[in-house]
């Protein structure tokens, strides 16, 4: 009896020793986080920095993707773990993919009306009867066009001026640089960058203001706020390695607190830059200071009901999936 019962001991310390490595291994798999250029990467900018920079370290690396698809198929791929990207895009590729889930919202609002110093508005019943110009690609087309209708406005979206197509918020910069359009909405860090480029230019006959953030616009309809950017992961790895997602949310979150700190701005502008968010320190300061209260970390049911509400105004099909809405 005495040895059957230290045998059963000793099988039960086998098995628990077997348990607790496989727990180290998945407490110690090496993140790799991919992010693009622009608001959804901001907020990763301080954890890079903590982390190795690019090159990273033991817990994670960075890779820098050029587009959503980009991003995407390198997730979808097992290339990468986790990506930051649109939350429109989010629960488009949910269709292709259900093996995804939405880890936590990082972007809020990045958009803005822009006007030339003819075009001036106030409000935005002001567009009433004009033209607005935004590219043709991501969300501002669509946020746009929901919120015109929201207000009963006769207003017209254009995405081509003189015949040429604005498909991308670079393409939109170039022609607000150019001085081409009376009235545009346009994201962040797109706007900073152009006005900074037109005062570089030295150019008096072209001169543009900001006259309204569309935050304030969605929130007079809104409890909730427009969701633009997320975290994205395959709950298949989530599932597979929780406590090292969840430390890197931990961490995440941190980041997000450091970059939104109005005392550390310079520091947060120089990691910005180091991580490749953004090419120059100017430009991201004066961007981080328009973008104040856009870069966020919100997670569980407060992500879930923000992104359920977003869905539904922009007429993108919300996964009735409850796994897609990730809870630590």
């Amino acid at each position: 009896m005495k040895k059957i019962l230290a045998l059963i001991l000793v099988l039960t310390l086998t098995v628990f020793a077997f348990v607790s490595c496989g727990e180290e291994e998945t407490d110690d798999v090496k993140l790799r986080v991919g992010f693009m250029g622009g608001p959804t990467g901001m907020g990763l900018a301080k954890l890079i920095a903590d982390n190795g920079g690019l090159e990273g370290n033991e817990k994670y690396s960075f890779e820098k993707t050029n587009t959503v698809s980009q991003a995407t198929a390198a997730l979808t791929a097992g290339i990468l773990d986790l990506v930051c990207v649109p939350t429109s895009d989010a629960a488009e590729y949910y269709a292709k993919d259900p093996d995804l889930t939405v880890l936590a919202i990082n972007t809020l609002n990045t958009l803005f009306v822009l006007t030339d110093g003819e075009n001036s508005v106030s409000t935005f019943d002001d567009l009433k009867g004009k033209t607005v110009y935004t590219c043709a690609q991501g969300t501002p087309k669509i946020i746009l066009e929901y919120l015109i209708e929201s207000y009963g406005l006769d207003t017209t979206v254009s995405t081509s001026y003189n015949g040429s197509e604005i498909l991308t918020p670079a393409q939109l910069g170039e022609q607000i640089i150019a001085g081409n359009l009376p009235i545009a909405v346009v994201p962040e860090p797109i706007v900073t960058s152009s006005l900074l480029k037109i005062k570089s230019n030295n150019n008096p006959d072209i001169s543009y203001t900001v006259d309204i953030n569309l935050s304030d616009v969605w929130s007079v309809h809104h409890e909730t706020p427009i969701a633009m950017g997320c975290i994205l992961a395959k709950k298949s790895f989530v599932n597979e390695h929780k406590k090292a997602i969840d430390a890197f949310l931990n961490e995440y979150k941190a980041s997000v607190e450091f970059i939104n700190n109005s005392e550390n701005i310079d520091t947060a502008a120089t990691y910005v830059v180091d991580s490749g968010v953004m090419a120059a320190a100017p430009a991201a300061k004066k961007a981080l200071t328009s973008l104040k209260g856009a870069i966020v970390y919100i997670d569980g049911k407060d992500m879930k009901k923000a992104l359920l509400n977003f869905y539904e105004a922009i007429n993108v099909t919300a996964p009735a999936d409850e796994s897609f809405y990730y809870e630590k």
